[in-house]
């Protein structure tokens, strides 16, 4: 339960900081300040220091900075001597300043919570080529599993997440990438080499459930182990052993299993059951080691009751090799081939089961559901099988070459890459194409705080950041009682030279605070709902 505290924490920063940017920038203009609140409802804490009253009050879903004059009602009570330090006797241009003051340090704030975020990003991923389509432009360039990517057309590479920066500037034509230069050191022999690839324009799908083109070099950060099965009899092995060495050299990857066996060996030290085994190897028999071994995690490892799986005959054991003819190597393209298909497609696959090569087939069937945080739909080809492949294989970590540099971008780009999305997200729910299903209200950020939290403190201040973000973005929305509202009111008065009345802003206010209110009964409602479907399993 103390988790949700960290809700609490989070809610009181984001607001903080927002109803900061207010009270700063009125206080600079000269607007007497009469309450400074976090939280609604009665105070819980209070004490006052010169003309302001700071309180922590007892519901902490908001907040609030009360300012001479601010409501219509206010401003017909002023009397003479207070128009100076009142609000709505200030020029337009500083109340503007002073609404938008609250929703541009929610935006400050994230850019320095990034920034934070930022230093556990200085160790990353090393540019290390763990898997490698062979059909794909880096296989047909000759690049390998093991080799390190250090330059692409002239641009330093130090961590994976370089590699990815650099493709999305690879110009795109049509069906076509542009030729680009990319500089390896080979994982045996040390040598670095470049070479021509022409990367294939390609796609995936982003969180709003669109197609994003791309060029794609045809590798992946997906390492292997050492986990093998066997597809025919090799003298001592067994499917399921682990390599941990041949002939005393000690091997951690896949690719270093494969390379190391390509000449003549004598011994394999395996891991079987958390046992050390030893297996000898006839010289004469070493070469069929590479033709009787697939990876490890091609072997099913279980099947549902009723799936389509079960009813085709796949078994636990049973050892994936291909797809509708396209063989594969790790689970990922397997997975893959099948998302692209469409209801009813035929799908081919080609097993292993006791050492007999056999061929199961059945229709595609796609499960369409409603995702119960975002409201869009979830695409899941249904087959009913998992793969015993180890996604929890340690990888090999890199330094950014420049952390200071880094972090600054990282941190724009983080923000600016959020207040993107949260704009889109908004236009998509006005246009229809995103369900109003996905708006959360407090419930939903409170669980999300809480996961977060959980997951550890870069976890937490990524979502400190990405609510701040949001909740800066809503408050600029032309919607009277938000800060937008004001915003809007404010430049036209300042457009117009003509205040507007007073009975006219009281009319907005009250359209702006319904509409507000019945948002918010929304996203309560859909949290009540969205919650005891996912704890009755609806």
């Amino acid at each position: 339960m103390y988790m949700y505290l960290f809700a609490v924490v989070l809610l009181g920063v984001v607001i903080f900081i927002h109803e900061l940017g207010h009270f700063i920038f009125a206080r600079l203009f000269g607007v007497k300040v009469l309450a400074f609140s976090l939280g609604f409802g009665k105070a819980v804490i209070k004490w006052k220091r010169g003309d302001t009253e700071y309180r922590i009050s007892i519901i902490p879903l908001g907040g609030y900075v009360k300012m001479l004059g601010e409501s219509p009602e206010d401003e017909k009570a002023l009397e003479d001597n207070e128009y100076a330090y009142s609000y709505s006797h200030k020029k337009w241009w500083q109340k503007v300043t002073i609404a938008f003051a609250g929703p541009f340090f929610n935006i400050l704030l994230a850019v320095f919570v990034f920034v934070i975020v930022s230093f556990y990003e200085y160790s990353a991923p090393a540019a290390v080529v763990e898997f490698i389509d062979p059909f794909g432009a880096a296989a047909l360039a000759g690049i390998s599993e093991g080799d390190t990517i250090l330059e692409i057309d002239g641009k330093k590479v130090s961590v994976w997440e370089d590699i990815q920066v650099s493709m999305s500037g690879v110009e795109r034509k049509d069906a076509v990438c542009g030729e680009i230069t990319v500089v390896v050191k080979k994982a045996f022999s040390g040598e670095e080499i470049s070479y021509k690839v022409n990367p294939r324009k390609g796609d995936y799908t982003d969180i709003f459930n669109e197609k994003v083109e791309r060029c794609e070099l045809g590798i992946a950060r997906l390492p292997k182990d050492t986990s093998v099965a066997l597809v025919s009899n090799f003298i001592g092995l067994q499917t399921g052993d682990r390599v941990e060495a041949v002939d005393g050299v000690k091997v951690g990857r896949f690719y270093e299993l494969v390379e190391l066996t390509k000449k003549p060996f004598r011994k394999l030290t395996v891991t079987r059951n958390g046992t050390a085994v030893d297996i000898d190897v006839s010289p004469d028999y070493f070469y069929t080691f590479g033709t009787s071994i697939v990876h490890g995690g091609l072997v099913i490892s279980k099947v549902e009751q009723g799936s389509i799986s079960e009813k085709v005959g796949i078994k636990e054991g049973d050892i994936i090799v291909s797809i509708n003819g396209r063989d594969i190597s790790v689970p990922y393209q397997f997975i893959s081939t099948l998302q692209e298909m469409k209801q009813g497609d035929g799908v081919a696959i080609k097993l292993v089961r006791d050492k007999v090569f056999q061929t199961v087939e059945f229709k595609v069937d796609v499960e369409e559901k409603d995702n119960e945080f975002t409201g869009m739909k979830d695409r899941n080809v249904k087959w009913g099988a998992q793969f015993a492949f180890n996604y929890d294989v340690p990888e090999v970590y890199a330094k950014r070459a420049d952390p200071l540099l880094f972090s600054i971008r990282y941190s724009f780009e983080q923000t600016g890459n959020i207040i993107g999305m949260t704009l889109k997200g908004f236009w998509y729910l006005i246009t229809g194409k995103m369900s109003s299903k996905s708006l959360g209200g407090p419930i939903m950020i409170f669980d999300i705080s809480k996961k977060a939290a959980e997951a550890g403190l870069r976890h937490f201040l990524y979502i400190l950041a990405v609510i701040s973000i949001n909740l800066g973005i809503i408050n600029l929305f032309p919607v009277p009682v938000l800060d937008g509202g004001y915003i809007v009111m404010y430049t036209l008065e300042g457009a117009f030279r003509r205040t507007i009345p007073v009975s006219v802003k009281e009319k907005m206010l009250m359209v702006g605070m319904a509409l507000l209110l019945l948002l918010m009964v929304y996203a309560i409602f859909n949290d009540v709902t969205r919650y005891l479907s996912i704890f009755f399993g609806g």
